[in-house]
């Protein structure tokens, strides 16, 4: 791969993870329903029934 092509996928993804900390942490509880969301998945509960857990 190019050193450029290298670069641009790494600010693309430094980007992301910078938006989506701070998304995180601007909500009420941010880490908790993190946390909540996280576990729900590795315990097996369906996508679409994480938001009636969790938040």
């Amino acid at each position: 791969m190019d050193k450029e092509v290298i670069k641009g996928a790494l600010l693309l993804l430094g980007v992301t993870l910078a938006v989506t900390l701070f998304c995180i942490i601007a909500t009420d509880d941010g880490w908790r329903k993190l946390g909540c969301v996280f576990r729900a998945l590795f315990h097996g509960i369906a996508i679409s029934s994480i938001r009636g857990i969790c938040m």
